[in-house]
Formats: C-alpha cells, sequence, structure tokens
C-alpha cells in the first residue's frame, strides 16, 4: 500500500486563475502594440507630406523669380496662402492630385501651391506655400523667394 503524503505541483483552479491573468494582460501588450503601429503610420505619413512640401518649395526656391511657375495665377489668394479649399479651384495656384510620398502617381497625397504677387512681403519678393493634404491631415511649409 502505498502512504498518500503531500503532493508538489498545481491544483487545476491554480491553473486556470493563472492562465485567466496571462490572457489579460497578454490583450494590454496587443492593445499597445497596435498603437505603436497605428502611430508609426501616422508618423511616416507626417514626415511624407512635410517632405513632400519642402521638396516642392525648395525646388521653388532653385527657379528665378520670372519663371512663369513662380506666376501668381489666382491674385485672390494673396491674403492667406495657408487656406487652399480642394473644392475651389480660386485658393490656390498649382494642384497635384493622387501622389505618393515621392511624388509620383498613385498615392493619397494632393499637394497645392500659392505663390503671391511680386513684391510680397517686401520689393523684388515673392512668397510661396505648399500645402499638402491628405485623409484628414494637412501640412504646408512657406519660404520667401527674392530676386538674385
Amino acid at each position: 500500500m502505498i502512504a498518500l503524503g503531500r503532493e508538489k505541483g498545481f491544483t487545476l483552479i491554480e491553473m486556470l486563475i493563472s492562465i485567466c491573468i496571462m490572457a489579460i494582460a497578454f490583450a494590454g501588450l496587443a492593445t499597445m502594440q497596435i498603437a505603436c503601429i497605428n502611430g508609426n503610420a501616422i508618423a511616416g505619413n507626417l514626415t511624407d507630406g512635410i517632405t513632400l512640401a519642402q521638396d516642392y518649395v525648395e525646388y521653388l526656391n532653385s527657379l528665378d523669380i520670372d519663371d512663369p511657375q513662380l506666376d501668381d495665377v489666382n491674385t485672390g489668394n494673396n491674403g492667406s496662402l495657408t487656406t487652399a479649399d480642394l473644392d475651389n479651384p480660386g485658393t490656390y495656384d498649382f494642384i497635384e492630385t493622387g501622389i505618393d510620398g515621392q511624388g509620383e502617381a498613385g498615392g493619397m497625397y494632393t499637394r497645392i501651391c500659392n505663390v503671391s504677387a511680386i513684391d510680397t512681403p517686401v520689393g523684388g519678393a515673392k512668397t510661396v506655400v505648399a500645402i499638402v493634404i491628405w485623409k484628414n491631415h494637412r501640412v504646408s511649409v512657406s519660404s520667401i523667394i527674392g530676386e538674385t
């Protein structure tokens, strides 16, 4: 006959409780991971938007002030260069739709450019603003281009 003594190990209830605690912990970690992934995606989109705007402003800065691409097509928008309504062409001078993060076709970004009239803000200068819009986000970069 075998003598029954104190058995070592865990009971079924102890195992079930530990599994429940681990499941709750892993659910919290999964939620944090999803939030991090979403945050990284938003940061990547923001970086692409700022880069698209900055690249275009740098391109405009490389042009001569008399270049036709720096013509103020819509003088009515000079009071508010950073405001652009996609549905109202009178609020911007140039638009590019459906571009990706490298400025190529096939993306979610819309790039808008506004150019002020000559002598704004000072004589012999123009203010240019590049606005990039996607989903519910918008970034803008501005610069003053002067005669060289």
